[in-house]
Formats: C-alpha cells, structure tokens, sequence
C-alpha cells in the first residue's frame, strides 16, 4: 500500500490493482463494474449494472467482495426480464423501497485477492 492510497475506496484501489496486475484483472469477467461496499448509492448503482447485463464487484474495506453476475436469460425469462428492468427505470422509488430483487444472478464471495471463498 503506497502513501496516502487509504484515502482511496475499496474499489477504486481493485481496480488500479487490476491494471499493473493481469493476473488480477483475469479474475473479473470483462465489463465488470467496481463498487465500494460504503458508498451511498451501491445499491441503485450495481442494479443498473446488472440490468444492463454486466457483472458487479461489491468490495468492502477489508478487500473482502461479492462478484454478483447476471444469468442471461431466454424466452419467456428474457422477456419478464425486460420488462422488469423497464418498470424499474420508470418507477418512481420511495425512500423505504431501495432494495430490488433481480433474481437471475450467480453470487460468488470472494477474498481480498480476487480468489473464490470455498462454501
């Protein structure tokens, strides 16, 4: 840790670790987006990413991170999906609905280097 870098968030540090280390960078799959854990608008920020297909890092202060990435639905599921992400664009949010079930999503917890913690 160089001087000064725990001012930095959790994921911001993640993600300059991913670009002087390929290695590291090979872990995530591509277009994945890097959130802290604390930051205030985690929650609207990684549903976005994921209605938008694209997989999310929550990484919290100790390193620890949830690799939340999006199944990609078919059919009759690809449609629902659809619909629900357009519904949610739309709605207006009240203060005590923050949270929205996106149910078609692999969680994986991993450690502070990126590495799948085994169940």
């Amino acid at each position: 840790m160089t001087p000064g870098s725990s001012k930095i968030d959790p994921a911001t540090q993640r993600v300059l670790a991913g670009i002087e280390d390929p290695a590291l960078a090979a872990r995530y799959p591509d277009r994945t987006h890097f959130i802290s854990s604390g930051h205030p608008d985690q929650g609207e920020m990684a549903t976005r990413a994921l209605f938008a297909g694209d997989p999310v890092v929550v990484v919290f202060p100790d390193g620890h991170e949830l690799l939340v990435t999006p199944e990609h639905a078919r059919g009759f599921a690809g449609l629902l999906l659809l619909a629900a992400a357009f519904l949610h664009r739309f709605r207006r949010s009240k203060p005590d609905t923050d949270a929205v079930q996106f149910p078609l999503a692999r969680i994986e917890a991993r450690d502070s280097a990126g590495q799948p913690i085994a169940a």
